[in-house]
């Protein structure tokens, strides 16, 4: 018994903490094709869509056979992605060609595209209507457009450098962060001509980017320059704050577990615990990528980081592990293409 202790206190002290402390592991690293360079993810009928950025493609991987089944190329700078699967479609937004391109999920080929006015950032699809809202951070706009007829509606001047956006369903509301006013503000839902803002929270903090909502508990959840914050969606009353690795900016919320992951640019993922209207930080890992963005896959409970490593393309694929020394070897694969 007491050879055991001492076996096991020797374990204790010798074992990297880490390993007993930390609840994200890797375990895959797989090559993309291409240059580095990636902005959103979204799941299209269980399918992984990925804006490659800086392959000017949008790659479609399937979680479930872990390898590219299809690509769509002669994307100049894809960068937000919303998926309505009802429909059967992807609306992608391409900022480097003033459009979104309208791709249909079962067979990923470009069906429309709707020319805009302005250069496409985030997009966002208003619930109950056939309308989107294209941010446009260059024009310091929104564009409403009609999903029905494929055309720009209306662009409203914002003042402001948009972010992400959420849809604040007891307003009937877009919800945008104003990363250069340190700023949320709502808009409503129809974006009439003029439209001015319904609410403005003034954010005790930096740089916010990306947002969301919770609304049942009213609390929204915002990526600022060090931090993760909880802010009553309706008084802007700052309710609890989780310090994050710099250049945070993209969040991504396990609605089944209350775990917010966030993305940082140096490949560092943060989990944080929700309760309610508050956040308590629950472990952090940094990737062996360079990265902003990531995807939580509800499914087969795994979370998708791509960036890039020596030049390359790559995607880590985490798993959350309990609190015991994780020893399982990170398995490197090449994605095999199937298209």
């Amino acid at each position: 018994m007491v050879f055991a202790k001492k076996i096991l206190l020797f374990l204790l002290i010798t074992t990297p903490f880490s390993l007993f402390a930390a609840k994200l592991r890797e375990v895959a690293v797989l090559d993309i094709p291409g240059p580095p360079g990636f902005e959103t993810l979204a799941f299209a009928k269980g399918f992984l869509v990925i804006a490659h950025d800086g392959a000017s493609t949008v790659e479609i991987y399937d979680p479930t056979k872990r390898r590219l089944v299809a690509e769509i190329s002669n994307i100049v700078s894809p960068r937000g992605v919303v998926s309505d699967d009802a429909s059967g479609k992807v609306y992608i937004a391409d900022a480097g060609a003033n459009v979104i391109d309208v791709v249909n999920s079962s067979n990923w080929q470009v069906e429309d595209q709707i020319r805009l006015t302005n250069a496409p950032g985030n997009l966002l699809l208003i619930p109950g209507t056939t309308n989107l809202v294209a941010s446009n951070p260059y024009a310091r706009s929104l564009t409403l457009v009609s999903r029905e007829i494929n055309r720009e509606m209306q662009v409203v001047d914002i003042a402001g450098r948009p972010g992400l956006m959420a849809f604040d369903p007891i307003r009937n509301a877009v919800l945008v962060s104003l990363e250069d006013q340190n700023e949320i503000v709502s808009y409503p839902a129809s974006l009439e001509a003029n439209a001015k803002p319904l609410h403005t929270i003034r954010l005790n903090a930096s740089q916010p980017t990306s947002i969301i909502l919770n609304p049942t508990a009213r609390a929204l959840f915002v990526s600022v320059r060090f931090a993760v914050l909880s802010v009553d969606a309706d008084s802007g009353q700052e309710l609890s704050r989780v310090p994050v690795a710099g250049g945070t900016d993209r969040l991504w919320l396990d609605s089944q577990d209350q775990v917010l992951y966030a993305a940082a640019s140096d490949g560092t993922v943060t989990s944080i615990k929700v309760n309610g209207r508050q956040l308590t930080y629950d472990s952090e890992l940094k990737t062996d990528v360079k990265g902003h963005t990531l995807a939580f896959d509800p499914i087969h409970k795994l979370i998708y980081v791509p960036g890039g490593r020596e030049g390359k393309s790559k995607m880590v694929i985490l798993k959350e592990s309990g609190a015991i020394p994780v020893l399982d070897e990170v398995k490197t694969a090449q994605v095999t293409k199937s298209y």
